[in-house]
């Protein structure tokens, strides 16, 4: 008997411990919001790469940031290499597009985008979605 009540309580011990580590989806009334929300950049030079950086930020409905959370990131004309009118950056690595990431420790997400400009015209919604959560921002190229 004195084994099963040990094995019990070390199992018991244990549960709180099972999901460290691992990132989860935002709960149900969790918002996300992107900041900037609405980028649009009227080009008047030649080609050219430029940076964009978003804010993405991970909250329950009581406006509290959530930390750690699983969020896909995703844009339309995104691609993972400088071939391609605009890119994603995962820290400082192109990815594709759409890509998993989490939020960190305070709820927050930096985004990088590159994107060309000159001549140009594009046009898309930099989507944001966790569980049912899901948040977006305008971002537009467009020439004179």
């Amino acid at each position: 008997m004195k084994k099963y009540l040990g094995l019990l309580l070390l199992f018991l011990f244990l549960i709180p411990f099972s999901g460290c580590g691992e990132s989860v989806s935002a709960p149900p009334g969790a918002k996300v919001k992107i900041n900037p929300s609405e980028v649009t950049i009227t080009d008047t030079g030649a080609i050219d790469t430029h940076t964009q950086f978003f804010s993405i930020s991970v909250t329950d409905a009581n406006d509290i940031p959530l930390g750690n959370i699983k969020i896909t990131i995703s844009y339309p004309w995104a691609v993972p290499d400088s071939s391609g009118v605009v890119q994603l950056y995962n820290g400082s690595t192109p990815v594709n597009s759409p890509f998993d990431t989490e939020t960190d420790d305070f709820g927050i997400y930096n985004l990088r985008m590159d994107y060309q400009s000159g001549g140009l015209d594009y046009k898309g919604d930099l989507e944001v979605r966790s569980g049912t959560a899901y948040g977006k921002a305008s971002f537009e190229v467009k020439s004179e």
